[in-house]
């Protein structure tokens, strides 16, 4: 009983784990700290994760739970909204 269980936590993390969705947004116009807490701040709001902001390289990642459904129109919008240019959107697995 304590081997079926431990064999069904780690499916359903492995599970979990795949069904995140990475985003990469290239962002036109961040060009200080206080872009990147604002933009942290927005994406943590719209319920995404490990956020990062790349100034240098004008680039904000983080990771969407695939039962979240944020759009690339939801992630433009809410760059627009906040004085920002998008630039591309790429999602991956």
């Amino acid at each position: 009983m304590l081997k079926k269980t431990i064999i069904m936590i780690s499916l359903l993390t492995s599970m979990s784990a795949m069904a995140a969705t990475k985003v990469n947004v290239t962002v036109q116009g961040m060009v200080c700290s206080f872009c990147s807490q604002g933009i942290t701040k927005k994406f943590t709001e719209l319920g995404t994760k490990d956020i990062k902001v790349d100034l240098a390289n004008h680039l904000v990642s983080f990771v969407v739970e695939d039962e979240k459904k944020i759009t690339d129109e939801v992630i433009t919008k809410a760059l627009v909204d906040s004085g920002y240019g998008v630039e591309k959107i790429e999602k991956s697995n």
